[in-house]
């Protein structure tokens, strides 16, 4: 089965997995890190916030995005694109009320 790669629903379904997945590296990375470096947390809880995970896990795309452009998968590129807009825009939903206060 040879799926062709240059396609925008790969692109999507990437740009949807890769920041979950970068999501549970960097909450793994806080947790080792407050556990390791107990001096950079206040009241036992992490300095690291959880809309800064969840914006670097979103950054992630970025790498995905990269590979893609050296193939020249454009199509796949604006999945990915596509991805981070939802996932840009979930965020700011979720987390905007928060920022003005």
């Amino acid at each position: 089965m040879n799926i062709d790669r240059n396609q925008i629903w790969v692109g999507i379904v990437t740009g949807l997995l890769v920041p979950f997945v970068g999501y549970a590296v960097l909450l793994m990375v806080s947790e080792k890190l407050d556990e390791w470096l107990p001096q950079f947390t206040t009241d036992g809880e992490s300095v690291i916030m959880p809309r800064t995970l969840y914006l670097l896990a979103i950054c992630i795309n970025l790498i995905p995005f990269h590979l893609f452009d050296r193939r020249r998968f454009a199509k796949a590129m604006r999945g990915v694109i596509i991805a981070t807009m939802i996932l840009g825009v979930a965020w700011l939903v979720y987390f905007g009320k928060n920022m003005l206060d």
